[in-house]
């Protein structure tokens, strides 16, 4: 006896889902340049700060002349925009560790920036550099392979303000 012949679809696959899929891919696509868009407006501080009314321009405008009054002893203006550092990274050197970072956007005001670090995590901040507002990484000494030190590096303007970027920590004694 012979066995019976495989049986043969009748019907020829459907090209359906390739379709489905390239829709999907389209919908992905026009979704993701949307959400784009939309954060790269984020990134222009004057969208990001409200408008003033034309009386409270005037006022501002009238205070920034300089008066007979006006003494050497006054504090800087307050900066309007104060921003943290980002991409705070550490990368492996001979000697340790380079810390570099991104400026913030809001440079108006910005004068340097403080690297700091802690050891164990614990205790107070130490500023082991202050920076020009130019330079954007900072070398450390590993001195001994045990505990652990956080580091963080803090954005200064001209007011006072400060805005520190996320902390990290790294096994090891750095200086």
């Amino acid at each position: 006896m012979k066995p019976a012949p495989s049986a043969k679809p009748s019907v020829a696959p459907k090209q359906g889902t390739s379709k489905t899929v390239l829709g999907a891919v389209i919908v992905g696509v026009i979704l993701l340049a949307i959400i784009v868009w939309s954060q790269s407006g984020s990134d222009n501080d004057d969208s990001a700060m409200p408008t003033p009314p034309a009386s409270a321009e005037a006022s501002a405008e009238a205070t920034v002349e300089p008066t007979a009054e006006a003494t050497p002893t006054e504090e800087a203006a307050p900066v309007a925009a104060v921003e943290a550092p980002s991409k705070f990274v550490a990368l492996k050197s001979a000697e340790g560790l380079t810390l570099r970072w991104i400026a913030p956007t809001a440079m108006d005001g910005l004068t340097g920036y403080n690297v700091e670090i802690r050891a164990n995590g614990k205790g107070d901040w130490n500023v082991i550099a202050t920076v020009p507002a130019d330079q954007l990484t900072q070398s450390v000494t590993k001195s001994d392979a045990s505990g652990w030190t956080q580091f963080r590096v803090t954005s200064v303007y001209a007011d006072g303000q400060t805005a520190s970027a996320a902390v990290f920590g790294i096994p090891g004694v750095f200086a």
